[in-house]
């Protein structure tokens, strides 16, 4: 199918969903809502979003030096937030990852094990926020309705799928049976050798425990950085909602977003705060509270990509060298 219609078919999914969700507001408890809302609230959630690029990129900077690939933090945090300005106009986060390894990949000379890198920072990342899912079925057991216990599930799902990729993506097993499905002999052979640069690096990261056990640290701090700043979004709105329930439920929202049947997440993350909404007994109340809470989340995100933009054409502008020094082929 064209990519024209799929983003078309995207959209009207999206729109679908959200005047569905929406077809019933009570226009005047916004209104109240919005009129009540305190801006340092959204001002501490946009520092938290901020502080978590710093942190993003000091965890990618560890997993490259474990693979000998030595990187400024400055470039990696410039890498970064460009990335997430692509994310704006790419179809999914896979978009800037794309930036992301041609960038620090030209760099280094080593694009197959940046990739590596990366692939290795989105595990640990999904790890955190699963574990922490599955640790609010505990904390929050007493904050969610008895028929929203089932919530836990998908993160203990995804804790254990993400657990048994890290395993195989470290196998030479597992690419030797996955190659067995490519017909072609000469794609067989460029691929394995790309396998061969992943697995080593999966390794190398396994092998450095000081240097895995700081990135899963870090994983940690960044999921609590973004509960935090959605929790401080309902705060900002007037809701004084204690904060356990959110890491049972921002788990399944950010799941829910990955799916590929919308734009931007739209209307799929309006979905999953409206069940968390109503799940916390808001009642007539939920569609509104999830309208804001979703809208200021993707204002907050947009503002913030689009300094993304302007980093990238300031370093377009400043004619810094591409290169620099990287370690050599394995």
């Amino acid at each position: 199918m064209p990519k024209a219609i799929k983003t078309l078919l995207k959209a009207a999914f999206s729109a679908a969903l959200v005047c569905l969700l929406y077809s019933k507001l009570d226009w005047a408890d916004l209104g109240a809502r919005l009129r009540g809302s305190d801006p340092r609230w959204l001002g501490l959630a946009f520092a938290l979003m901020i502080a978590n690029t710093l942190v993003s990129a000091a965890k990618w900077r560890l997993f490259l030096s474990a693979d000998g690939l030595r990187q400024p933090l400055p470039a990696l945090w410039a890498s970064y937030i460009t990335a997430s300005f692509f994310n704006l106009f790419l179809p999914s986060t896979i978009g800037g990852d794309a930036y992301r390894v041609a960038d620090i990949g030209s760099r280094t000379g080593e694009h197959t094990r940046v990739a590596a890198s990366i692939l290795a920072d989105r595990i640990t990342g999904f790890l955190a926020l699963s574990a922490y899912g599955c640790a609010a079925a505990v904390f929050a057991r007493g904050a969610v309705p008895e028929w929203q216990r089932w919530f836990p599930i998908p993160s203990a799902a995804a804790l254990a799928a993400l657990a048994g990729l890290a395993v195989a993506l470290s196998s030479d097993r597992f690419f030797a049976i996955s190659l067995r499905l490519v017909p072609c002999g000469r794609l067989r052979g460029k691929i394995g050798a790309m396998a061969s640069k992943i697995t080593g690096a999966m390794r190398r990261y396994c092998g450095k425990a000081a240097t895995l056990g700081a990135a899963i640290a870090i994983s940690f701090l960044f999921q609590l950085n973004l509960i935090l700043a959605v929790w401080a979004i309902t705060r900002a709105i007037g809701l004084a909602m204690p904060l356990a329930p959110f890491f049972l439920f921002l788990p399944i929202k950010t799941f829910l977003e990955m799916i590929p049947v919308s734009v931007f997440g739209l209307g799929l993350r309006d979905l999953g705060y409206t069940i968390f909404m109503t799940a916390m007994g808001l009642g007539d109340g939920a569609a509104s509270a999830a309208a804001l809470v979703s809208a200021a989340e993707v204002v907050l995100t947009v503002v913030y990509s689009s300094m993304g933009g302007l980093v990238f054409v300031c370093r377009r502008q400043s004619g810094a060298p591409r290169k620099a020094a990287g370690a050599p082929a394995r």
